[in-house]
Formats: structure tokens, sequence, C-alpha cells
């Protein structure tokens, strides 16, 4: 199976083929010999070489959310058509990558905030997902308070983007 994910505007073209009860990963012309088993639906166990690593994979309306040791990688299966699509329009995409419970907020509305900053953040599944600034900007509405159920893909934050970056 060739699969070609999106992630960060950039493509990732792997291939993935099961033999037996093990999975060969292609990537970068370098082949992967990987465990993997599903320990309850959209938490994963995988075995690459000596290392052991958990996540959880959860879909938003277009794309996947996968959880690594604490990092959120976004990713969308693109088909490739040689036509490059315009990426403006996902830039400060400050949407809940997870369902679960917003356990600290802190900004308020008419706060500056500097790219990278945490916003918000949510627990789900005994862990912390940080909410960062995707660029400078400033606070426009907060959509949460503290202790506030959130699902994913809901709007968390909104920011106004500085002019001058």
């Amino acid at each position: 199976m060739f699969i070609n994910y999106e992630h960060e505007n950039h493509v990732y073209n792997v291939s993935v083929e099961r033999r037996k009860d093990q999975y060969f990963v292609t990537y970068d012309n370098t082949e992967y010999e990987v465990e993997a088993d599903e320990i309850k639906p959209g938490h994963l166990k995988i075995k690459l070489g000596d290392r052991v690593i958990k996540c959880v994979i959860t879909k938003g309306d277009k794309d996947k959310f996968v959880f690594v040791e604490g990092d959120v990688f976004k990713v969308r299966n693109i088909e490739l058509t040689g036509a490059k699509k315009n990426k403006k329009k996902d830039e400060g995409n400050l949407n809940s990558p997870i369902s679960g419970k917003v356990v600290n907020i802190k900004v308020k509305g008419g706060d500056k905030v500097k790219k990278g900053d945490v916003l918000m953040i949510i627990e789900a599944m005994k862990m912390e997902y940080l909410i960062r600034a995707p660029y400078n900007g400033k606070v426009k509405k907060v959509n949460f308070k503290e202790k506030d159920q959130i699902e994913i893909g809901q709007n968390t934050v909104e920011i106004t983007k500085n002019k001058e970056d």
C-alpha cells in the first residue's frame, strides 16, 4: 500500500507492506521493520527496533491527529496531483486536536502573544496537550473557560496576526 501524507506543508511518500505479523515501512528509500498492536481503538503500540512507541490517533473532519510522546502531529492523506494547494487558509489553525477538558488558560482577550506561547492546556487520556500561538499577534477571543469540555476540531482561541510579521 502506498500512502502520501502531508504534515506541516511537506508531503511524505510512504509504502507499507505486511508480511505475516510484521509490517515493513519504506520511507526515503529506507525500509523499517515494524511491529504494531492496536491496544484499543485508536491506541497503538509500535515496536521499531528496540524502541517501543505508544501513540494515539484521532480523526477530525479532514485531518488525523497523531499523539506521540507528548507531541501532536496533524496529518492528512492526500492524492498527488501535481497542483499546489494554497496553505494560507490553514495558517493559524487553533482547533483542538483532541476531545478533553480545558485545565488551564494562559491568556485572555486583548493579550499580546508571541509565536510558540502556550495559550491553553487541554487534558485527555491523562496527557496534557498545549495549544500554542502559531504567530505573533493579539488574542481576540478565548472560546472556553477552565474545566470546560472541548471536542476535537473546536476552535480554542482566536488571534489577530500582527501586520508587521
